[in-house]
């Protein structure tokens, strides 16, 4: 079972590189007490975007995942920031491009070399939350005449209904269809790329959220699955479709609710739901965990996230800004009531399963 916490890093922003400054003697010595942290509280790895090289130096370290960036490093320049992701070109990815196959291919080869024989490695994702939800086709034509994409769609209508074709013309079948050609042309380009360089870790996927297009497709190349499961106060019935939908077991990348009593913060960003304090964001971890394991379908879970946002970083986008998200505050201290409650669970999570495959 992977129960994990997202971006377990040294803060960026003004408040917390000034905190880290008193909290910590150094990089080194924050590893060591962070790793400490996690595990003294259940946790067994990290999740998306955390300071993987610090973290491997220390102690008794933890399982990690990577996120590799394939769409967003092969686009960038044609992107923009969004909100927890970045926004394609009328939500059409590149995949029709030339040269996304030996990008797939170069980027794999020089990214991973170094972690595919890494034991403490859980698996890899793709990307993080790409625009990937139903009636592509439409979209893809709306892109210039010149794109590629633009082309290949049009090809696709003419190769289905013949030249002169409309998208009046278009029946489910065939949005369907181009659907699945576009989750291929991005699935399996990147599965067979990171295959010819590590064979043994597990494939996790693009981070999956909101709707998406060709699940059967998805999940011919995952291994288990990531889906950031915002929305849901108890997941189980989302969880049980998902699984259902992809044929593989789910992971839950991100999930949080936001204490109303945390200093400092305002809590207008984010996905998360808000309640009243931090024993409360506990106990809303408690019942979302037991809906997941009650369904038998879920293999593992990652907070969202280690640190509060810090209200004077700037930088960050628009979901990032001033939300009590962390398991620590922008001082590094941690919220004991919280966490207290996730120890509560995490401790229990084999003794949990037995009981629900028992009463079940």
């Amino acid at each position: 079972m992977n129960v994990a916490v997202v971006s377990v890093n040294m803060g960026k922003g003004p408040t917390q590189k000034k905190a880290f400054q008193r909290a910590f003697d150094s990089e080194e010595e924050w590893a060591n007490k962070t790793v400490e942290l996690l595990r003294a509280n259940g946790f067994n790895g990290t999740g998306a975007w955390c300071d993987d090289e610090q973290l491997k130096e220390a102690k008794n370290r933890v399982n990690y995942c990577v996120n590799w960036k394939f769409m967003s490093t092969f686009a960038k320049g044609l992107t923009k920031r969004g909100s927890g992701h970045v926004d394609f070109p009328s939500d059409c990815i590149r995949v029709f491009d030339p040269g996304w196959e030996r990008f797939c291919e170069r980027h794999a080869r020089t990214q991973l070399a170094e972690v595919k024989n890494d034991p403490h490695l859980l698996g890899h994702f793709f990307d993080n939350e790409l625009p990937l939800k139903p009636g592509m086709i439409e979209r893809y034509l709306d892109l210039p005449k010149d794109d590629a994409g633009y082309q290949a769609a049009q090809k696709f209508m003419v190769s289905r209904k013949g030249k002169g074709a409309t998208l009046g013309d278009l029946k489910d079948a065939d949005r369907d269809a181009f659907d699945d050609l576009v989750i291929e042309k991005y699935m399996g380009t990147i599965a067979r790329a990171i295959r010819k360089v590590d064979p043994h870790h597990m494939l996790l996927g693009p981070r999956l959220y909101s709707r998406n297009a060709s699940m059967d497709v998805i999940g011919k190349y995952v291994d288990a699955f990531a889906y950031n499961l915002y929305g849901k106060w108890s997941p189980a019935s989302k969880a049980v479709e998902l699984a259902e939908a992809i044929g593989k077991p789910l992971i839950v990348t991100e999930f949080y609710a936001k204490g109303l009593d945390a200093e400092g913060l305002s809590n207008e960003s984010g996905a998360g739901w808000c309640v009243p304090t931090q024993e409360d964001r506990g106990l809303f971890y408690q019942n979302f965990v037991l809906d997941l394991l009650e369904t038998k379908v879920c293999v593992g879970w990652h907070w969202f996230r280690y640190q509060d946002n810090d209200p004077g970083n700037t930088k960050v986008d628009a979901s990032n800004l001033n939300a009590n998200k962390g398991i620590v505050n922008n001082d590094y201290e941690t919220y004991e009531p919280l966490v207290s409650k996730m120890k509560e669970l995490n401790s229990h999570v084999y003794s949990l399963i037995d009981y629900f495959d028992d009463s079940q």
